[in-house]
């Protein structure tokens, strides 16, 4: 029978149902939040909310099926959703853009949650659907890299990171999204030696080494790489520099197990740190990689932060966000506070700092 979509609301404690893109308040940050995620009576801080009455969650999961996996993803996902009583059904990518296009046609049909299986590539083409004006989204670590569920401490087990959508309370996290044109990344946009290292990690080099075809990649990369010099505007303060790379982060992992890029880089932040990598070796690679894993800011490395991002490059080079091509410098990048909402288990939720 067909469903009044007005009257749908939620059922278990926390569980969202249709009805997200009914009605929308201004964030803290300006951001449009769904009120259906207005926190109700709510006495340990997490941003999750509760109501009275159990209805039917429907969710669609985009599957890349050429994420770096070998497992029974139907069979594990069904072995968990059903049971709790949520409707789902899945959309297939075939190439370049499917994923966002079948997140968006999700979001029209009003369905609940979004999740998807599959790499960074893929997360960041249904984030980019969803931002600020779609429904949470439940990540399913799929790919290689999976930076933004190690951010958020998303188990990598598929049936351990489904199950978060199955509990009495959906703990929903703001993440920020970083912005250029009417474009969005949710890791970061990169330019110089790093887009030769995403260039070089080949699905063939993935499929056999896993995540560590990025540093057989960075490796091969570091073979000549040229000195750029940059020009980089912080929220109005300009900064001259020369490096290897430039990066605008909104995600601090590298996608390699216990590696960050700064310590300090905060999904939910509110803002953009800024990198240049200067000239390096083998050598300086390595000192940075231990001081990464170690918790240190990285060495020959200059570090900026703020809302509003310009670079400049001589000579003029490629920018990538989030691994695709984003034209060339200059660039022009904003932050997007709070723009999507991700599952994420309460630990991450624990540690979001209060809203002033």
């Amino acid at each position: 029978h067909e469903a009044d979509n007005s009257s749908r609301r939620l059922d278990r404690p926390g569980r969202l149902v249709e009805g997200y893109a009914k009605s929308y308040r201004p964030g803290a940050a300006g951001q449009g939040i769904p009120e259906a995620f207005e926190p109700a009576a709510v006495s340990d801080g997490l941003d999750r909310v509760a109501a009275p009455r159990r209805m039917l969650m429907r969710l669609k999961v985009v599957i890349n099926p050429a994420a770096g996996k070998s497992e029974s993803v139907l069979r594990v996902l069904n072995d968990t959703f059903v049971p709790a009583g949520i409707e789902w059904d899945v959309a297939i990518t075939h190439g370049p853009g499917d994923g966002q296009a079948a997140a968006r046609q999700a979001a029209d049909e009003h369905y609940d949650l979004v999740g998807v299986y599959g790499g960074d590539g893929t997360v960041a083409e249904v984030a980019s659907a969803l931002a600020e004006v779609g429904p949470p989204m439940l990540l399913l670590p799929g790919g290689t890299g999976n930076a933004l569920a190690d951010d958020l401490g998303i188990p990598s087990d598929l049936a351990a990171a489904a199950a978060l959508a199955t509990g009495d309370a959906l703990s929903i996290k703001r993440v920020d999204l970083g912005r250029w044109g009417r474009r969005w990344f949710v890791l970061r946009m990169t330019m110089g030696i790093e887009v030769a290292m995403v260039t070089a990690a080949t699905r063939e080099l993935k499929d056999r080494y896993g995540s560590l075809a990025y540093v057989f990649a960075g490796l091969q990369a570091l073979q000549g790489a040229p000195v750029s010099k940059y020009t980089i505007v912080v929220d109005g303060r300009t900064f001259d520099c020369e490096g290897v790379a430039a990066l605008v982060a909104n995600s601090a992992s590298t996608g390699v197990a216990g590696l960050t890029i700064a310590s300090d880089v905060d999904v939910s932040d509110g803002v953009l740190d800024v990198i240049v990598i200067q000239a390096v070796d083998l050598a300086a690679l390595l000192g940075s990689a231990k001081d990464m894993a170690q918790g240190q800011p990285p060495r020959l490395v200059s570090h900026w932060r703020g809302a509003e991002i310009h670079v400049e490059s001589s000579p003029v080079q490629v920018a990538l966000a989030d691994g695709e091509t984003a034209g060339r410098t200059p660039v022009d990048v904003t932050v997007a506070p709070g723009a999507l909402g991700v599952v994420a288990p309460k630990v991450a939720l624990a540690a979001e700092p209060e809203q002033a």
